[in-house]
């Protein structure tokens, strides 16, 4: 048995479970996926020199209905199985698999963007920039972090050093997201870095600007940013000591301000998790293909947004 638009959605449970999307979910996003298939497939097809035949003509191919190559691409970013698996699923060999995930996977990235659900590419923007959409988070700023995603360990020894992550133990890629403290949405993100490189570098990089005192919380990983005029909030830390001396204690009222920030900062912890319900951002990466790991992670962090956009859970 083939998996198919028409046969899954009478099981909703199942459906949602394999492509991470509801039935509504995906009837939402279904018409711009339609619209960028057309526009990035069909479209350069058409205009292909030395064409005779006309739009339709020819053999048909394996996934003809536009829901089932929409099912297809998020299945594959929800469960990232095996080609050869994924290829089962469908009724077609491995090689086609993989063809089609890298047709489809730029077109579901494109019908995100069209649905404004994508994260913005935060590198040279302002943070005014960043917000514009939500007026209230002037005044109650945004929240910043780093999220990582594994990889396979690299051949080369240099590479091998820049990717190797001291906090996972692993070699990573990593990406610093920006998000609504209230409804979990991913706002901005940064290209993607190497896993050794500090969440603040990667920060910094992105030449954020600000202009106004606009409140930014991270965790004590980004003690020292400075963002414009942003107001940026971090944890304390205990002050180092030296060996064999008691260690320092924080006062009553620092450890207050602690945990105030952790529970103000659990929303992105929160939305770090909903995107990592895609297992093609928590497994090993396995696609070789040039820019196919970030890739993933913005498809990932767009269907997250879409999730936040419809379900009521979300709002506030």
């Amino acid at each position: 048995m083939h998996l198919s638009y028409t046969q899954l959605i009478k099981r909703p449970a199942i459906f949602q479970r394999l492509t991470g999307l509801s039935v509504k979910e995906f009837e939402k996003l279904l018409a711009p996926f339609s619209a960028q298939y057309e526009q990035m497939v069909i479209g350069p097809r058409l205009k292909a020199a030395g064409r005779v035949r006309a739009g339709g003509g020819g053999q048909k191919g394996l996934i003809p209905a536009i829901e089932d190559k929409m099912l297809f691409i998020l299945v594959y970013t929800r469960i990232y199985p095996l080609l050869f698996v994924h290829g089962l699923f469908f009724g077609m060999d491995e090689s086609r698999a993989c063809k089609w995930v890298g047709t489809l996977l730029p077109v579901l990235d494109a019908a995100l963007g069209q649905m404004w659900v994508r994260p913005k590419r935060a590198k040279g923007c302002s943070l005014e920039e960043i917000i514009e959409q939500y007026p209230e988070l002037k005044e109650w700023g945004v929240l910043t972090d780093g999220t990582e995603r594994p990889i396979r360990r690299p051949k080369d020894e240099e590479k091998q050093k820049t990717a190797y992550s001291g906090k996972k133990k692993h070699h990573t890629n990593k990406h610093v997201t920006i998000t609504h403290p209230k409804t979990q949405r991913i706002l901005a993100v940064s290209p993607e870095a190497p896993g050794t490189k500090h969440d603040k570098k990667i920060f910094d990089e992105m030449e954020l600007s600000c202009e106004a005192a606009i409140p930014l919380k991270g965790d004590s990983g980004f003690q020292g940013l400075q963002v414009g005029q942003a107001v940026v909030t971090t944890p304390f830390k205990r002050k180092p000591t030296k060996k064999g001396e008691p260690k320092s204690e924080l006062t009553t009222e620092l450890k207050e301000h602690n945990r105030t920030l952790s529970t103000e900062r659990i929303s992105i912890e929160h939305s770090n998790a909903g995107f990592k319900r895609n297992h093609s951002v928590t497994q090993i990466l396995r696609n070789t293909r040039e820019g196919m790991s970030d890739s993933l992670a913005i498809v990932a962090m767009g269907l997250h947004n879409l999730r936040v956009s419809v379900r009521a859970s979300y709002q506030f």
